[in-house]
């Protein structure tokens, strides 16, 4: 990557763990305090496959799981084309609400992860991320928060216990094929600014 590019930032954790909160906390530090252009992004995004994706996600459509992965894959394209990659190009930072480590986590569950890779490998030699980081709360502790939060239930809302196991799993697989560079775990269960702080303190020296 030029050294004049922006970095590429990604949040990933199961619902519910403090991530979004955690993205805007990171960009406000990252605009107000650094005086640096960011961006956010999430995941799906707004292209056709990410409006498709979050349908089935709302359990408004069905998809078989392979198609899903495809959709997943799709999308990601798209908003690497058309979104991140023109922002990183002018030296904007991005920061990203889930990328390829969650389709690993949800979506392993139903397929192994060789076949979601192999969806994804179009769109992970285009980019992976220069920072990754993992917001680990408790499943428990999610769930609680997605109930006050959230009317009626997603998909995969109950499997926290197996997504959060995969997410470590998918850490590991995509290790050994040196995909992952700067992972960031950081335990859900401090406070809110406790969290912020530790996650500054990483990042101070990549941006």
């Amino acid at each position: 990557m030029n050294s004049n590019n922006g970095k590429f930032i990604v949040f990933e954790g199961l619902d519910g763990s403090g991530k979004t909160t955690q993205l805007a906390a990171i960009h406000k530090y990252i605009t107000k305090e650094k005086g640096l252009k960011c961006r956010e992004e999430r995941e799906p995004s707004e292209s056709l496959p990410g409006a498709l994706a979050r349908s089935a996600i709302k359990k408004q459509v069905k998809f078989a799981p392979q198609t899903m992965a495809l959709l997943f894959a799709a999308d990601r394209y798209e908003h690497i084309i058309h979104d991140i990659k023109p922002y990183l190009n002018e030296g904007i930072h991005v920061i990203c609400d889930r990328y390829v480590f969650s389709n690993l986590a949800y979506q392993g569950l139903e397929l192994d992860f060789e076949t979601v890779y192999e969806c994804n490998k179009a769109a992970m030699k285009l980019l992976m991320p220069d920072i990754t980081i993992f917001i680990d709360t408790e499943p428990e502790e999610t769930m609680a928060r997605i109930g006050k939060s959230r009317v009626g239930n997603e998909l995969f809302d109950k499997e926290g216990v197996a997504v959060r196991e995969n997410f470590y799993k998918a850490f590991d697989f995509l290790k050994e094929k040196s995909l992952l560079k700067n992972l960031l775990i950081v335990k859900g269960n401090q406070s809110e600014e406790a969290i912020t702080r530790e996650i500054i303190k990483y990042i101070e020296e990549l941006l």
